[in-house]
């Protein structure tokens, strides 16, 4: 049964299609906008094969996604598309076979104030 910070994770989380994904590492910082589901508290994102992105996640596995009103922390595992076993259009797109994808294991959601700076809420998971 979850407990009361994973429901309102979930709550929070809602169900996004896109996630701007933050990786830093040997290819430097890198910044790109990519397909994504959500499976319980593990995300899933929609990567290119010739991302930097996975260069980056090779050498450090920590990662921040923004999607709409929150800010995600987490570690990301490259897997194969099996591994995924995903029921949604995320692996039945065509620009799926020439992706590769990442597993992302939620530890922090921050809810970002609608008005001003900041963080309204943080979520330790």
């Amino acid at each position: 049964m979850f407990d009361y910070a994973h429901q309102r994770a979930l709550e929070v989380l809602g169900a996004p299609h896109t996630a701007v994904l933050v990786t830093n590492g040997p290819a430097g910082i890198q910044v790109g906008e990519f397909a994504c589901a959500l499976s319980g508290l593990t995300l899933y994102l929609r990567v290119p094969q010739t991302s930097d992105h996975l260069f980056n996640l090779e050498h450090e596995s920590t990662v921040i996604l923004l999607i709409t009103r929150c800010e995600v922390k987490g570690r990301a595992q490259i897997i194969s598309r099996e591994m995924a076993n995903l029921d949604c259009d995320l692996l039945r797109e065509p620009a799926a076979s020439w992706c590769a994808f990442l597993r992302v294991e939620i530890s922090q959601v921050q809810l970002r104030s609608e008005a001003g700076w900041g963080n309204r809420e943080t979520i330790d998971l």
